[in-house]
C-alpha cells in the first residue's frame, strides 16, 4: 500500500498555526514579565525612605583636644540621646561602634535639655565626662517642618535637619555640623538596613573629608 504524502499547502498551514501559537505564548510571557516589573516598580514607589543630603555649615576648631595633642586619639565618647528623632540616636551609635575604635557610651536618662548654648554645653560636658569616664561628648538634635504629599499621594516628604556638636572633656567645642535629610513616608516602611548603610557611608565619607579621622576624633578601627 502506497503512503500518501502531505500536500505543500497543508504543511504551510500547519507551520503558520504553530508559529502563531508560539507568538501568542511569547506575548503572554512578555505581558506577565511586564506586569511583574510594573508591580515591583509600583511597590518600590510606595515604600518609605530616608534620603541624606550634603552636610552644611561644617566647622572644626583649630584648637586640638587635650587628649590628642601628643598624637593620641580619643578613645571614648558619650553619645547623648538625639532630641527630636528617636531613630537617629541608635543609627549614630551603630555606625560609630562599627566604623570607629571609640568606646561609645549611650546614656539613656536625659541629663538636661539638649538644645542649649555652647557655654551650657561646655559645663554639661565636663560633668558628663567625669560621670561616664569619656574623652568627649557628642550632642545632637533634629528639627523639621510640615510634611507635604508627593507621588500621587502615595508618599509624604518631611525635610529635617540634624545638628551635631562634639565637645571634649575640658568643655572645648571640637566640631559642629548640620546634616539635612528627607524622611519619605510611604504606604510601606523604609528598610532600616538600607537607611543605616546610607547614613554610615555618608557620615564616614564626610568625617574623612574633614580629616577628623586623622585628627584622632573618630579613629579608625584599623589605625
Amino acid at each position: 500500500m502506497n503512503r500518501i504524502s502531505e500536500s505543500p499547502a497543508r504543511s504551510c498551514r500547519t507551520a503558520v498555526v504553530f508559529t502563531c501559537l508560539l507568538a501568542v505564548a511569547a506575548f503572554q510571557q512578555g505581558c506577565l514579565a511586564a506586569a511583574w516589573v510594573a508591580a515591583v516598580g509600583a511597590d518600590s514607589m510606595r515604600a518609605g525612605d530616608v534620603q541624606f543630603q550634603p552636610f552644611e555649615e561644617s566647622w572644626v576648631s583649630n584648637e586640638r583636644a587635650a587628649t590628642v595633642v601628643d598624637g593620641r586619639a580619643l578613645s571614648s565618647l558619650a553619645l547623648m540621646p538625639v532630641d527630636g528623632d528617636e531613630a537617629m540616636g541608635p543609627r549614630l551609635t551603630k555606625l560609630l561602634s562599627s566604623e570607629t575604635a571609640l568606646r561609645v557610651v549611650t546614656p539613656t536618662t536625659p541629663q538636661r535639655p539638649l538644645r542649649v548654648t555652647d557655654q551650657d554645653r561646655a559645663v554639661l560636658t565636663r560633668e558628663l565626662s567625669r560621670e561616664f569616664a569619656v574623652d568627649a561628648v557628642l550632642y545632637g538634635h533634629v528639627v523639621g517642618v510640615t510634611s507635604h504629599p508627593s507621588e500621587w499621594g502615595w508618599k509624604a516628604e518631611t525635610p529635617r535637619r540634624l545638628f551635631l556638636y562634639m565637645v571634649d572633656r575640658d568643655g572645648h567645642l571640637l566640631w559642629k555640623d548640620e546634616l539635612p535629610f528627607l524622611i519619605v513616608t510611604g504606604t510601606k516602611p523604609a528598610l532600616e538596613d538600607s537607611v543605616q548603610m546610607a547614613l554610615t557611608r555618608h557620615f564616614m565619607d564626610h568625617i574623612r573629608e574633614l580629616g577628623l579621622d586623622n585628627a584622632g576624633y573618630f579613629p579608625s578601627k584599623t589605625s
